[in-house]
């Protein structure tokens, strides 16, 4: 076989979907665990001033990495794509171009991403901490997304492979070394902002030698070599960058610009408390992605096959499951806030569960628009996508200000120009664009999003008439009513609402074991 005419990639869709599904569970386990307990140890160790820096950095460098970030999307497209279709010189060409491209534009952003550091102090409320000791703490994440945007690259072969479990190992690796490395340096040197930077500095470069051992096991026809690079294909996979590019930019201001305006409206400590509700959307994005995560490699299978009615049933189903599995921890999460506030960071906290709700409920729409995205991925019509995210985003920032201040509605104008935004351009534009791509009907996937909203409300609606009946005050109660809640839902929804086709394919991806012993009543 000769690299012109290597095999077409059969990505193996369902036998690979357990694998990859049990690697995302145990990644979000991980990742839920270490996440939700390093928020009260940065707290008493820290204090809650020089915490939010931390957060604040992070959602600073988002901004700095968004071109690496764009380039990676579109490499992901063209390199699936490639695969798919047995073309090895082609996919050597996407991936040295992207590569040694990624690598010249991190030299670039390196002195860029210094000087922003640097001038941090000067625009950002930074309480108490030194100058050189923000200036060391943002420098380091800063260099530690740039590293994990580089080991991206190889990230994406694992993807076109569908060896999503392979990548979630690289993940686990990455937030486990980082754990580890703050504990230990806490435990030696004693609290520090610098250590915690040096944590996701070191644990960066871990996960980078990982997913370059990884990604040469899972495909060795692909070499790094600088000959492979070509002009054609950094001027096509440049094209579509430019807009994807934007586009980030545009979703980065409808959700990444909340701590920023809050940081200079209100403060460092209001922009700490805002990070805790923040968190929650973080968390429950993190479960949906164990889900949609999974059905991107299938889509662009379908697109390399041209085959759009296969692609809209896929996306149509994949949205509807979606919507009515994550109604579930949407609802709870809101019902049960200020109890999971209280045993999280205090009830001292309680008070920002009227914000949880106003973030979490609108969240359905984002969620359940991540399984339509890759249709305009996968057929590059990201142009008029890209124009309306940035006059969504800049909407975003002009309302949250008038609200916040002008009207006095505080964090909560911020969490509603959030919430208007989301809805118009997740829940509206995002279905119908896709929609109009493959040639169908333009309600399509809005069909789809509407039973996991539905179920969303009705379970919000349920679970708040369940607590004014039942106090919950203890943790003993808190596991039963969501034990109890949560088998009530499911039951109803597998009997009512998931129609034979449905189950079969659930059915389908579940793994054996399992499968074989689930009652036919049940599933």
């Amino acid at each position: 076989m000769t690299e012109e005419q290597g095999a077409p990639l059969d990505i193996k869709f369902q036998q690979r979907f357990s694998k990859n599904l049990i690697s995302n569970v145990v990644y979000f386990v991980l990742n839920v665990i270490i996440g939700l307990a390093l928020v009260p140890f940065f707290l008493d160790t820290l204090g809650e001033a020089a915490y939010g820096l931390v957060p604040l950095a992070t959602s600073l460098t988002s901004y700095v990495t968004i071109l690496l970030d764009s380039i990676n999307s579109s490499v992901s497209r063209y390199l699936a794509i490639d695969l798919q279709r047995g073309n090895l010189t082609h996919a050597n060409e996407t991936f040295n171009t992207a590569l040694f491209g990624i690598m010249g534009i991190i030299l670039l952003i390196v002195p860029v991403a210094l000087v922003i550091a640097y001038y941090v102090p000067s625009f950002f409320d930074v309480g108490s901490e030194t100058n050189l000791t923000v200036f060391i703490l943002f420098s380091l994440i800063f260099g530690s997304l740039l590293i994990r945007t580089g080991s991206s690259n190889f990230m994406v072969i694992l993807f076109a492979y569908n060896r999503l479990d392979l990548r979630n190992y690289v993940n686990i690796v990455n937030i486990a070394s980082q754990l580890l490395i703050v504990l230990v340096l806490f435990m030696i040197g004693g609290p520090s902002l610098i250590y915690v930077g040096s944590s996701y500095f070191i644990a960066a470069c871990l996960s980078l030698i990982l997913a370059v051992i990884l990604s040469k096991k899972i495909s060795p026809d692909l070499h790094i070599s600088f000959s492979k690079v070509t002009q054609k294909k950094f001027k096509e996979i440049g094209g579509m960058t430019s807009w994807v590019v934007f586009g980030q930019f545009g979703y980065l201001l409808r959700t990444q610009v909340a701590l920023f305006i809050i940081n200079i409206l209100f403060g460092v400590t209001a922009e700490t408390q805002y990070s805790l509700v923040l968190m929650w959307s973080t968390l429950l994005i993190s479960i949906a992605s164990l889900i949609t995560n999974l059905f991107t490699p299938q889509s662009y299978s379908y697109r390399a096959n041209d085959n759009k009615i296969g692609l809209t049933n896929f996306v149509s189903v994949s949205t509807k499951l979606t919507g009515l599995i994550m109604a579930l921890p949407i609802a709870l999460v809101c019902i049960l806030s200020p109890q999971l506030f209280t045993l999280w960071v205090g009830p001292e906290y309680i008070f920002l569960t009227p914000l949880v709700w106003i973030n979490l409920i609108p969240l359905m729409f984002k969620i359940q628009a991540s399984c339509i995205v890759p249709i305009y991925m996968a057929y590059t019509k990201v142009k008029l996508p890209v124009i309306l995210s940035i006059i969504a985003g800049c909407l975003n920032v002009v309302l949250a200000v008038i609200l916040s201040s002008v009207f006095n509605l505080g964090l909560s104008g911020i969490a509603y120009a959030t919430m208007f935004v989301l809805i118009l351009y997740e829940g509206i534009f995002t279905p119908i664009y896709n929609a109009y791509i493959i040639n169908a009907p333009c309600i399509t996937f809005i069909k789809s999003m509407i039973p996991g909203m539905g179920n969303l409300i009705i379970l919000s609606v349920c679970g708040v008439l369940f607590t004014k009946i039942i106090l919950i005050d203890s943790i003993f109660l808190l596991i039963l009513s969501i034990c109890v809640i949560s088998i009530t839902y499911l039951i109803l929804i597998l009997k009512i609402e998931i129609n034979d086709t449905e189950k079969r394919m659930i059915r389908s991806c579940l793994p054996k074991k399992i499968s074989n012993h689930l009652p036919s009543w049940l599933l």
